[in-house]
């Protein structure tokens, strides 16, 4: 028999699922086009992630939140990317990532910024809007 901590942590796990249903995924999932997005954005924020990692696990609801909010705000200049290492490692290798999660932030197809490890939504989002403000409101 589960303990209470277990099935309440499913029912949240549920609940957040049906959720996403309801509102959409915001994240694009990475393929062989990447680049692609890298061109067609000013502004690409990529989790580089993989679905064994736990750590990638706990973050990724914390990068579509942020991603929520943020293409609210911005639209089309700004795409949230999830790119899944196992499948792309060559493009994790283009880019140095060797833990995960990593973010990193594209400008106009350039690394911006780098973010190891699973980071605080408050911390992702400040970083985001910041780069944004910057190419974005000028």
């Amino acid at each position: 028999m589960k303990s209470i901590g277990e099935q309440i942590e499913k029912l949240v796990e549920e609940k957040i699922k049906q959720l996403e249903l309801e509102l959409g995924d915001p994240l694009v999932y990475a393929d062989k086009d990447f680049d692609k997005l890298l061109e067609k954005y000013p502004i690409v924020v990529v989790e580089f992630a993989a679905p064994w990692c736990n750590p990638c696990k706990a973050y990724t609801p914390v990068f579509r939140r942020v991603a929520r909010k943020l293409m609210n705000k911005y639209g089309d200049k700004i795409v949230f990317v999830y790119l899944d290492t196992d499948k792309l490692p060559e493009i994790a290798d283009r880019y140095s990532v060797e833990n995960i999660p990593t973010t990193i932030v594209f400008v106009n197809g350039h690394v911006a910024d780098v973010i190891m490890g699973a980071t605080q939504e408050s911390r992702l989002e400040d970083k985001i809007l910041s780069i944004a403000r910057e190419v974005l409101d000028h």
